[in-house]
């Protein structure tokens, strides 16, 4: 059916004008704006679920006199604003610098700082792994002892904890900023993909060094954890996944390390090849 010239400039006459969509577009973004969290309601939140809570943060150290001071101080000024019931758990394994010296001295400053120390390295999924089965918090947090994740991002973690058992950075979600070198960034997908296909966990980065989790769950799960070198991420999570955990993967700014050792990369494989054996022949995670 054909309009006449009348019909058109009424429907034309309906259309809103330019001026009139810029202004309902406006009143949308007000709206939304006027939804979104003010700070001082994050900062509530935030009061609210530390002031509930014991807090245990892991920091195992190897060689890091260097860097432990500013870890130490930026973890406290973290928590110290809004919580004072937290713990400081630092794992000396086995430094061949001054990296004791230098914590004794910390936690001479500062009583939240608890000290667990052994004279031979050991790897670090065994410190790791002394420090949450001694620690005490209903929320234990751990963390790189090189601090290439920035702990600033702790809270967010701990927010993020509600309703979850475990929320874990992951280089592999799509708000993530990872920077590095192009042959480490594959081989950090390349080492993650071989473990969702021999152990079968649906993680898609299970080496991020920070993880926020109930303290009474990990705590099980780490009297169990048999690796004790940097494969031991994959151990914990093969466990949650058997508990039925639910675990809650988070976007995360890090830099990965340019240097890496075969030796190591080895030992890494061979550890997720006997955890891909006790999760999928032996059935032995089933049974803790």
């Amino acid at each position: 059916m054909n309009l006449n010239e009348k019909e058109i400039a009424k429907t034309l006459n309906q259309v809103p004008s330019h001026s009139t969509i810029l202004r309902s577009l406006r009143s949308l973004q007000d709206v939304e704006l006027t939804n979104q969290p003010s700070h001082s309601t994050i900062v509530r939140s935030l009061q609210d679920v530390e002031s509930t809570y014991q807090f245990s943060i892991i920091v195992p150290v190897f060689n890091e006199e260097s860097k432990i001071s500013i870890v130490l101080n930026q973890i406290k000024d973290i928590f110290a604003e809004y919580v004072q019931n937290y713990e400081v758990v630092v794992i000396n394994d086995g430094s061949l610098d001054e990296t004791l010296k230098v914590i004794l001295e910390e936690q001479r400053l500062d009583p939240h700082i608890k000290i667990l120390t052994y004279p031979n390295n050991k790897g670090k999924g065994y410190a790791v792994s002394l420090g949450v089965t001694n620690s005490k918090g209903d929320i234990v947090v751990f963390l790189d002892g090189d601090f290439n994740i920035s702990p600033t991002e702790i809270r967010e973690y701990i927010i993020q904890l509600e309703g979850y058992d475990l929320a874990i950075a992951s280089k592999a979600h799509p708000l993530s900023v990872v920077s590095g070198p192009a042959e480490r960034v594959f081989l950090s997908k390349a080492f993650n993909l071989l473990v969702r296909l021999l152990v079968g966990v649906k993680i898609y980065d299970t080496q991020s060094g920070l993880k926020v989790g109930r303290g009474p769950a990990l705590r099980n799960i780490f009297e169990k954890i048999a690796v004790k070198g940097f494969a031991f991420d994959v151990e914990l999570l093969a466990i949650a996944t058997k508990l039925d955990l639910k675990i809650k993967e988070l976007p995360i700014r890090v830099t990965i390390d340019s240097s890496f050792n075969t030796k190591e990369i080895v030992k890494m494989f061979i550890d997720v090849m006997r955890i891909s054996y006790r999760a999928r022949l032996t059935r032995h995670y089933q049974q803790t």
